[in-house]
């Protein structure tokens, strides 16, 4: 018996985990992602050929993973504009995630961070919060676990049990030890993690989609220096096109790019998703027919089709609640080079900031609680080389000798290094998406409009977790 037959927009993690599970059981499965497709040999058994995205600065100015601002643009504004009456304030790229075959991922960080017990029961366990609509999720770290453990399996995952925090390990258990041991320690890190030490906070190895061995064909990380925000040339790093999609077409699903869903199909009862409607690389308008459709275009994408859909909106909450990350950066200048350039982006972090903390700074800011995040430890926080003489130049006599001068001493990339905390807006029903009513894209569709303000919450936590950062950095 032919099982039903299933339609994926988009193919980044979401998707591509979907394609694979679907389609290696035995599902008839089509993928339509509106990028281009960079990655040569993806679905071939003979392997994976070279990425035409990685260590390019050139490109990565050129918006060639992202969507063109000017072809494909969005709008914002704040939530007192929008209040105001305010139309828009800007237009071009907002939140700009990579269009491209294996979404995101193509240019990730890998870092692997699972969420805590207490991630899921917000509501539950601290209670309503001004002015945000925290909730409970529908289900627990305990449904999820057994799915941390296949992805990080797929993914490949190093990391080290034994170095883990009490309170992390309590928060979000695991079943056994990661896939792989973690790469060397980058020496920015370990001059940092002493200083977290020396203030009581336990800095360990960064749980990480980034091979320190051969793993699953790939070979180990050589800590090339460009991995956040890059693509890999070597595909040592794991993600969606190279550990899930890549074998979904090789269990026969079919892959097709530059195909931009404007349309989400349903039933002459409007009740049933039944295919969608999109446009090919040619130009063409098609119609894809599926049992099965699944949206993975990313929060602002896949909000924006369902409103192009006309899809029913029983609770008022489409496109609302639109969550992104506040992050806080502290940095260090040192006397020696700590090479914070070269390695995986970073290799240490602490959870010493996860939060909530409540008292103290909240309470003086009239909030129940602060609540913080990951924190990358050790990496570099000055520019790649292109971008670095761009800022030597856009200074008097900044070009000729004293330009070689600042590149081959290199200041920014030899000599600083960081930490960068990475926190989540609370959720808030102003902040959105809908359908911009005046700028239409290349293809003559209203463009997603994001309408977003910081909570208070997350300005207040900042300037209390970033000192604690800062003192980390100066020990």
């Amino acid at each position: 018996m032919t099982k039903p037959s299933v339609v994926i927009v988009g193919s980044g993690a979401g998707a591509s985990v979907a394609a694979w599970a679907l389609s290696t059981a035995g599902h008839p499965v089509t993928i339509l992602e509106k990028g281009r497709n960079l990655w040569r040999g993806l679905g071939d058994k003979r392997g994976l050929g070279p990425s035409l995205f990685s260590n390019d600065e050139i490109k990565a100015g050129r918006y060639f993973e992202n969507p063109d601002p000017l072809l494909e643009p969005r709008t914002a504004r704040t939530q007192d504009e929008a209040k105001s009456g305010t139309a828009r304030s800007y237009v071009g790229d907002v939140n700009g995630l990579p269009t491209t075959v294996g979404g995101g991922t193509i240019h990730w960080d890998a870092k692997t961070p699972r969420f805590w017990k207490q991630d899921f029961k917000g509501r539950s366990l601290y209670g309503p919060y001004p002015d945000a609509n925290v909730a409970d999720w529908p289900i627990s770290y305990e449904d999820l676990a057994p799915f941390y453990d296949e992805v990080e399996r797929r993914l490949g995952v190093q990391g080290d049990v034994a170095s883990m925090p009490a309170r992390t390990l309590e928060q979000a258990p695991r079943s056994g030890p990661f896939p792989m041991a973690p790469n060397p320690m980058m020496y920015a890190g370990q001059l940092l993690a002493e200083g977290a030490k020396s203030l009581g906070y336990t800095a360990y190895p960064f749980p990480m989609a980034v091979n320190s061995r051969t793993y699953a064909g790939r070979p180990p990380c050589n800590s090339c220096g460009f991995c956040s925000g890059w693509g890999c040339p070597i595909h040592a790093r794991g993600g969606a096109a190279v550990s899930f999609l890549h074998d979904a077409l090789i269990a026969g699903a079919q892959l097709e790019s530059r195909a931009f869903v404007h349309r989400i199909d349903l039933d002459r009862a409007g009740k049933k998703a039944v295919g969608v409607s999109y446009i090919d690389a040619g130009g063409a308008r098609r119609r894809h027919a599926a049992d099965i459709v699944v949206v993975a275009a990313s929060a602002i994408e896949t909000a924006r089709l369902a409103l192009l859909s006309n899809l029913p909106d029983r609770s008022g909450q489409l496109g609302r609640n639109l969550m992104f990350h506040y992050f806080t950066v502290a940095g260090a200048l040192f006397s020696e080079d700590v090479h914070a350039w070269m390695g995986p982006s970073t290799t240490f972090t602490i959870d010493d900031f996860m939060g909530p903390d409540a008292g103290g700074a909240a309470a003086a800011a009239g909030l129940p609680y602060l609540k913080g995040g990951i924190c990358e430890v050790g990496g570099t926080i000055g520019a790649p080389p292109i971008t670095e003489a761009a800022l030597y130049t856009s200074a008097p006599n900044g070009w000729g000798v004293p330009l070689k001068v600042l590149m081959r001493e290199a200041a920014f990339r030899r000599y600083v290094a960081g930490m960068s905390m990475v926190g989540e807006d609370l959720p808030q029903l102003g902040n959105r998406v809908d359908l911009d009513p005046d700028i239409r894209d290349v293809y003559g569709f209203p463009v997603a409009r994001v309408t977003h303000s910081a909570h208070r919450h997350e300005v207040v936590a900042s300037e209390y977790y970033g000192p604690k950062m800062a003192a980390v950095a100066a020990a």
